[in-house]
């Protein structure tokens, strides 16, 4: 494939072929049409000249003949002789040796050359004079009488000035060939330098880079146009760029949180499964063998463990429904000034029957007051609490304290018992999370929905959880706004 050019080149290019159009076109007239050129150019002054002559005529006198002459012999170096109609000299240019009187050359050219009253000039015969001229034979009436007017210029010295236009346009080429290739050289940086930046502005631009702007200041209007062009372009690309990047971010987002979500929605489900299949079998085995009435069965022993059952299943569809209802936010809250700790010291007074098993530790500061619900921040509590019997050795420590702390409110329940591996920490406020994989069926109602509904709970209320392991086993602990700072 052939390489193009570059614009420099191009540019180059075309100045030196109109430079060197030129030089070739004056040594072309000098050569072969300058003359031509020149012996027209003297035909028509030496005609303008026989006119002025005819209309300016002021009579016989040489000297006022002289003074309407001057110009055009020392200026156009035209030479003249005037005659009368007998013959005899008026005045010419040429020198005379005898004064003015009859010329003798007058009959011969009015024979050769006829003397017109429109004359034309024209190159006369190299025999009258020395070598060849061109002149013009004219005549005109004065006062009656005719005169004759014979203007004419020598041959050699157009030919002369001919030969100096020659020389002097070889050096005239000569220098403009230089003074044209400095000023294409010139002219063509002054055009291609805003092009090659045009050009690598458009570059960075097919790059994805919107940073470089291109010069906006050149003195060619088109050039300047269109590097405006260029710039607001590269804006507009930008913008656009960082339009679909950021819809792209949050279509990206959008995906992670449908992944999540559907993740979350198959572990939900894979526990709630798994929650109600236990009791769903033993409900089924129970029933038949009591429905069979198999011998050797403790029948009290069946109904109570359907009984059982049944309120596991009740207090889990309870919890779920709960928990949805949370979530969703259709649970209508009551939300008012309360007092945390005195919340807190009613539900541990309450639960003293479950918890008398355990040494309890109460670090309850009076006058915790946050803006909540009562029925379901003493959920919230109760599930902290559960949570805590449920992994503490009966006779281990249990802790509960309720305290403000830089304009919150914090309630920190801790207990003695193995410690979550921290990996784990954040997913213990999930649905149906456990600890244990396989999941094993424990003899208390612990589906893995208490922590959940403490988080809903007090997010909905604005506030935070935290969980972490200590020296001696677990602590929970949620933090609310105090009702002082709450607008």
């Amino acid at each position: 494939m052939r390489r193009a050019l570059s614009i420099r080149t191009q540019v180059l290019g075309l100045c030196a072929a109109l430079l060197l159009i030129a030089a070739v076109g004056q040594l072309l007239f000098g050569t072969f049409f300058a003359r031509a050129y020149f012996l027209n150019q003297k035909k028509a002054e030496i005609e303008d000249f026989f006119w002025h002559i005819r209309d300016n005529y002021p009579g016989d006198d040489p000297e006022k003949l002289y003074e309407l002459l001057r110009e055009g012999e020392d200026v156009q170096n035209i030479r003249v002789a005037i005659y009368s109609d007998t013959g005899e000299l008026i005045y010419t240019s040429r020198p005379m040796r005898e004064g003015y009187g009859v010329d003798p050359f007058f009959p011969i050219l009015n024979e050769d050359i006829p003397f017109s009253t429109v004359p034309e000039a024209q190159e006369l015969p190299g025999r009258t004079w020395e070598d060849a001229q061109l002149g013009l034979t004219g005549e005109f009436a004065f006062q009656n009488e005719t005169r004759y007017v014979l203007l004419w210029v020598m041959v050699a010295s157009i030919e002369g000035s001919i030969t100096a236009f020659n020389h002097v346009s070889v050096w005239i080429v000569g220098a403009v060939l230089l003074v044209g290739a400095l000023a294409s050289i010139l002219f063509a940086r002054k055009i291609t330098r805003p092009i090659r930046k045009i050009q690598q502005v458009s570059r960075q631009m097919a790059g994805l880079d919107f940073s470089a702007r291109a010069d906006e200041a050149s003195s060619v209007s088109e050039l300047r146009d269109l590097a405006c062009s260029i710039n607001q372009m590269g804006g507009q690309l930008s913008a656009a760029i960082e339009e679909l990047r950021r819809a792209n971010s949050l279509l990206q987002e959008d995906v992670e949180r449908q992944k999540r979500l559907e993740q979350m929605r198959r572990e939900f489900v894979a526990a709630a499964s798994h929650e109600m299949k236990t009791p769903l079998c033993l409900l089924q085995m129970y029933a038949e063998n009591l429905k069979n009435n198999v011998s050797g069965i403790d029948k009290d022993y069946y109904c109570d463990t359907i009984i059982d059952e049944v309120g596991r299943l009740s207090d889990l569809v309870g919890g779920m429904l709960e928990l949805s209802a949370i979530e969703n936010g259709l649970a209508a809250m009551d939300i008012g000034p309360l007092d945390l700790g005195e919340l807190c010291a009613g539900i541990l007074d309450r639960m003293s029957p479950v918890l008398g098993r355990f040494q309890l530790i109460r670090a309850i500061t009076p006058g915790c007051m946050v803006c909540g619900d009562a029925k379901f921040l003493g959920m919230a509590v109760e599930n902290f609490l559960t949570n805590a019997v449920a992994h503490t050795l009966e006779g281990g420590k249990i802790k509960v304290t309720v305290e403000s702390a830089e304009g919150a409110i914090c309630l920190t329940v801790s207990n003695q018992g193995p410690h979550i591996p921290p990996d784990r920490l954040e997913r213990i406020w999930d649905s149906f999370y456990k600890v244990d994989e396989a999941r094993v069926r424990t003899t208390g109602n612990h589906a893995g929905l208490g922590l959940a509904i403490v988080k809903n709970v007090v997010t909905r209320l604005g506030g935070t959880c935290q969980a972490g392991n200590t020296a001696e086993g677990m602590e929970f602990a949620f933090s609310l706004p105090a009702a002082d700072n709450v607008e």
